[in-house]
């Protein structure tokens, strides 16, 4: 358990793994599995702010304090904070 290093890693198109994981990789990742998906629903489409938005709001649920959800989601005035929640 005392290994450090990226959850999430790069593949390329020939398999081999990079050394860290593009964020900016995660809407295109969601908008290819939602369009594989073809859904009869009206639902709007996940992004990663979907992700990050939900995530704060389970982390409110489960009785997190606030500073301490500001920190994880690296927000510095709590007016950011509180437009996710």
């Amino acid at each position: 358990m005392g290994s450090k290093g990226c959850i999430l890693k790069s593949i390329n198109k020939h398999g081999y793994a990079g050394n860290k994981f593009n964020p900016a990789s995660i809407n295109k990742i969601l908008k290819t599995l939602q369009e594989g998906l073809k859904s009869e629903t009206n639902e709007p489409p996940l992004s990663d702010h979907s992700l990050r938005a939900g995530a704060t709001l389970d982390k409110l649920e489960e009785g997190e304090p606030l500073e301490r959800i500001m920190l994880r989601g690296g927000w510095q005035p709590d007016s950011t904070a509180m437009n996710y929640l």
